[in-house]
């Protein structure tokens, strides 16, 4: 959800009409659009450091990420025109993840996966393949 989250391009936010805003060091205008990308944030190695396009699943174990680690990921947007399944998103996930990891052991067959871009991001093919789980 990190390094291919599904919707890569941030949703638009207006600043609202009057003085405007400083971000980080710069000046908004009222009435200007604003958009980050999910992408851009995502893979930043400012924040992730230098393995931020790496797959790194020990990353997410308690107690590892830092705070601005938590606050940069969003792959549901943020504030109040975030997505509103998330938190049963979010529940279906570690349910259907953890259910078929402790099945099944998948083996992938190469090495970059290519995706579309749009308002959603798209793999464009995956060669892998899976077997049940011994007992």
């Amino acid at each position: 959800m990190r390094i291919h989250s599904t919707s890569s391009m941030g949703l638009p936010r207006l600043v609202p009409e009057g003085p405007g805003v400083d971000i980080l060091g710069h000046h908004f205008p009222g009435g200007t659009v604003l958009s980050v990308p999910a992408y851009s944030i995502h893979t930043s190695t400012e924040i992730w450091g230098n393995d931020a396009l790496d797959f790194v699943p020990e990353r997410w174990e308690k107690g590892r990420l830092s705070e601005r680690q938590k606050n940069a990921f969003i792959p549901f947007s943020y504030g109040p025109r975030s997505c509103v399944g998330r938190n049963v998103a979010e529940m279906e996930l570690a349910l259907i993840v953890s259910t078929v990891f402790r099945r099944y052991e998948f083996i992938c067959h190469q090495t970059k996966l290519r995706t579309a871009e749009g308002f959603l991001r798209k793999p464009l093919e995956l060669d892998v393949s899976m077997r049940k789980r011994r007992s």
